[in-house]
């Protein structure tokens, strides 16, 4: 077998796998591994028995890209998983929002919503229940706040006794000193962060408490509007 039959033998192997340019790209690789032989002095037949059969090659090949597939396969199965499970949690968000903002939210229509009353005490209840948590984290982020500051303290006050190691390894003393800047700023970074989302989440809490209010002060408004003509009606007969 010279290398023109054994490339037409492996590009025949191929066909069923690989598109056309695959193939090509393939071929090309072998190609210039016979080119590379021949020029270390190696015969065709020489490459061909360090290679293998074109049958094997193909095999190889073509279980590699199984491996590359079902890798693929696995790594889109556990996206959708993610995904799916992303949505079916904001959904659930939205269905508990939507269910709380329905029954606290007193209607101006004679149903069978909650009253003022009620709403007003399960406003307050639930406030309740949020103090501890929300009182729970403020002290969180503020341990957090002081010991980044006592971080940057410590960090500053180092800083003359790292440059004066420096001149014994400069190396090593840029090194912690540019990864302690990095560390200060990824870490009040991250606390800047996280306060802003506290914030907006004690906002948003806020804003749903006096709109819920705003309808508290509605619905007592039309009552005692109904009433004022309910005596009235009383008075005229």
């Amino acid at each position: 077998m010279n290398r023109k039959e054994f490339l037409d033998i492996l590009r025949d192997y191929l066909k069923k796998d690989f598109s056309e340019d695959e193939i090509n790209d393939i071929i090309r690789d072998y190609e210039e591994y016979f080119v590379n032989s021949e020029i270390e002095g190696k015969s065709d037949l020489d490459t061909i028995a360090a290679l293998g059969s074109p049958k094997s090659i193909a095999r190889d090949l073509i279980n590699q890209i199984k491996d590359e597939d079902r890798t693929n396969n696995k790594k889109d199965k556990i996206e959708d998983i993610y995904i799916n499970s992303k949505r079916k949690i904001k959904e659930s968000c939205f269905k508990c929002k939507d269910f709380l903002e329905e029954k606290l939210t007193p209607s101006l229509s004679n149903d069978n919503s909650l009253s003022n009353k009620g709403v007003r005490v399960i406003l307050f209840l639930l406030s309740l229940l949020l103090i501890i948590p929300a009182f729970m984290a403020v002290c969180f982020m503020a341990f957090i706040a002081g010991m980044l500051a006592l971080s940057l303290i410590t960090f500053l006050v180092t800083i003359p006794l790292m440059i004066s190691f420096s001149w014994a390894a400069s190396e090593i003393a840029c090194f912690f000193i540019f990864l302690s800047i990095g560390f200060q700023i990824l870490a009040w970074q991250v606390f800047v962060f996280i306060v802003k989302y506290m914030k907006k989440i004690y906002k948003t809490y806020i804003n749903w408490v006096k709109t819920r209010k705003i309808y508290i002060n509605a619905s007592k408004a039309k009552e005692d509007m109904n009433m004022e003509e309910y005596k009235g009606g009383k008075d005229n007969e």
